[in-house]
This record gives C-alpha cells, structure tokens and sequence, in this order.
C-alpha cells in the first residue's frame, strides 16, 4: 500500500506558505493541507487556490478550524481543492444516527474525487471508547478515518492504529500527529495517509527539507519489502 505524505502548512503568510509547499513537492510529497492555528480561515482559500494553478496535479486541502464541516466540504469543492479536513468526530460510536455525516456524504456524491478527511479518536476531542467503530461508520460514509495521538505532537498508541486497520480492511486510513522520521516506520504497516507537521518542521511554521525527504524515504522503503 502506497503511503500518500501530506504536509501540514501552519499559515504565516502567502510567502511562507508557498514556500512550504515548495519544499514539500521538492521532497517528492503528494500533497499539502493549510491550517490557520488562530481561526482566520478566510486567510486560507486565495492562497490555497493559488498553490493548485502552480502545481495542479499535487494535492490541496484545508483544515477551517472551527468552521461547520459541511460549509467547509462545499467551499473547498467549489474551489477545485482536492481535500478537507475536520478534527471533529463525525462518526463516534455514540453518535448513532451519524446526522450530520450523512449529509457530509451526500454531498460527496456529487464529488466523488474529493477527499474527506474526519476525525475518529482524535486529540482534543470527546474520548472514543470504540475507534472500529467509529473508523468503520467514517469508511461507510466515505470519509477517510483520521486518528492521531493524545495531543499535538504526540503518536497514537500502535495497537490502537493496528485494531482500526483490521477493522477497516483495505479502506483508507490517515494518522494525524507525533508521526516522524524515527517512528514513520511503526505506522507504515497500518495507515494510507500521513498528516505531518511538527515532525517534519524546523519550527513552527517552517518545514525541514531533510526530515520530509527523510520520512518520503523511508516510506517508499518500508513499502517497496
């Protein structure tokens, strides 16, 4: 299984940005997601739009911190942005009948290239004391089941993330925090993206060429035995 390596950009400005995404296609990542740590979504959508004309044939997403996840699928697809992201968890086991992801994925219907990205025991989110589940109902409603560590910067439990894969089968599966190029390995067997910032970062808003290039590596490696 081929690892898709999507970068996330913390947004300073157009020129950080851009140069970010820059350094992330040059280290032979598949994509990048935009993230405005403050809420300032409206930041976001001019400079994502213009990183898909520069290089159109990369993956482009936005995380709208904050934003309905709905309202955030429809503008990002009336864009032409490849992909959106929200933390919250659309499909927790206790949220049975799942309202606001059928309506989610009704409207990936009509965009069925677009990718869905939901959180499913995620960090800083309600506990989730069934992450199958939760990751089966996400692939149900074609969502890509995103789980992450405790916190930001901190991996997930490896057994947590093998039980989800079992439970998913061949579905997608994306990891969302604490990945780096010394753990990337461990994940490897078990997800199909891999959402990286402070990793692969120098600082806060700035990538290190080497550590994504690093990570890229490895991955081709692990899956290429």
């Amino acid at each position: 299984m081929n690892k898709t390596i999507i970068p996330v950009i913390h947004f300073d400005s157009e020129a950080q940005a851009m140069r970010n995404a820059a350094r992330a296609f040059d280290a032979g990542c598949d994509g990048v997601f935009l993230i405005h740590m403050e809420g300032l979504n409206d930041l976001l959508t001019p400079v994502a739009l213009r990183m898909k004309s520069r290089w159109p044939e990369k993956l482009v997403g936005i995380n709208y911190l904050g934003e309905d996840p709905a309202k955030a699928l429809h503008a990002n697809v009336a864009n032409g942005l490849d992909m959106t992201w929200t933390d919250l968890q659309l499909t927790h086991s206790s949220n049975a009948p799942w309202t606001c992801a059928a309506m989610i994925h009704a409207a990936l219907l009509e965009a069925p290239s677009h990718r869905f990205f939901s959180g499913v025991a995620f960090k800083h989110q309600r506990p989730e004391p069934n992450p199958e589940t939760a990751a089966r109902m996400a692939d149900k409603f074609g969502f890509v089941a995103t789980t992450s560590g405790v916190a930001t910067g901190a991996a997930a439990e490896v057994e947590k993330v093998a039980r989800m894969r079992e439970a998913l089968g061949d579905a997608p599966l994306a990891i969302a925090s604490g990945i780096t190029p010394e753990n990337v390995h461990k994940y490897v067997p078990y997800v199909s993206h891999i959402l990286v910032a402070t990793g692969v970062s120098e600082s806060f808003h700035e990538f290190d060429y080497e550590k994504l290039h690093r990570m890229r590596s490895i991955c081709d490696r692990r899956v290429s035995q």
